[in-house]
């Protein structure tokens, strides 16, 4: 990379999973990106967490420990948003795990061109009951068409795969988080990271979104909290997540929808559905176990 390193902010949730989230922070301290704040939310541990993780952040200074009480993963990631001071903004989860290059290819990507305004990462699936790995986000995607609305790319994107969902295999620019004032919405425990994700394309006019066609993240499936499990298995909430994406889509086309929209979004409920019913299943499955 030519010239100084930007900052990077990392803001990393932890609620009961220190031993992990030291595992990351040890890797993340060894990446070969080094100008790095790494902020990590304690959301009222009930454990020994907070304990061995400000025991953990001794050992270098780029690491920053803030306990709050219990509020949820947003509110946890809006108190790291209030926190960022890089150029640049990461999600990570606690119990997930990082290449050594992670932070540097994707800083990489944003660098290359400024008209790049979100880069997205492929990561490996580690099906932790099924015992399985796959790594995914892999294949190429066009990028928008000349005068596309950035609404129907987003939705043309996730008729074809999960990559836009997540805000971890994301880098963000602050700027656009600080001018808009983007939060996470808090009392929301399904796709508050998608509406997220939704908010932030939402408030660029201009820009482009670029791929990063490699696994740099490993997505631990199956250590997901109760909470989220049973979000997945009720309909109204991939609703609520779709009628984010027809409000969008709707104010870009002055409050109507065309109808190559209305197509795209009709494929969107209907892979949904196929993924509602796969998370009731799998649930099920669980269960019986």
């Amino acid at each position: 990379m030519v010239g100084p390193e930007p900052l990077v902010s990392i803001v990393i949730p932890v609620w009961n999973t220190g031993k992990s989230a030291c595992e990351l922070l040890g890797v993340l301290i060894e990446q070969k990106y080094k100008n790095l704040e790494i902020i990590v939310i304690d959301d009222g541990s009930t454990d020994d967490s907070l304990s061995i993780l400000k025991k953990f952040a001794k050992s270098d200074r780029r690491i920053e420990i803030i306990h709050q009480d219990n509020a949820g993963v947003s509110a946890a990631r809006n108190r790291g948003l209030k926190q960022a001071q890089g150029k640049y903004l990461l999600f990570v989860d606690s119990d997930d795990q990082i290449e050594a290059s992670y932070v540097e290819k994707m800083v990489e990507a944003m660098e290359k061109n400024p008209n790049v305004i979100l880069a997205v990462a492929g990561k490996v699936y580690n099906k932790l009951i099924e015992h399985e790995m796959k790594s995914v986000f892999t294949a190429p995607r066009r990028a928008r068409k000349r005068n596309e609305r950035m609404s129907d790319y987003m939705v043309y994107l996730m008729i074809l795969d999960g990559r836009m969902y997540s805000v971890t295999n994301k880098i963000f620019r602050v700027e656009t988080i600080r001018k808009n004032r983007l939060r996470f919405e808090q009392g929301r425990d399904f796709a508050e990271d998608t509406k997220f994700v939704i908010d932030y394309l939402r408030a660029i006019e201009e820009g482009e979104i670029v791929f990063i066609l490699e696994p740099l993240s490993i997505y631990n499936y199956g250590t997901e909290t109760s909470t989220v499990k049973n979000s997945a298995k009720i309909w109204k909430n991939w609703e609520r997540s779709h009628q984010d994406l027809e409000e969008w889509a709707r104010s870009e086309n002055g409050g109507k929808l065309a109808i190559r929209t209305r197509a795209l979004l009709g494929l969107v409920r209907l892979r949904w559905r196929v993924s509602h019913y796969k998370a009731k299943k799998r649930a099920k499955a669980v269960r019986s176990a």
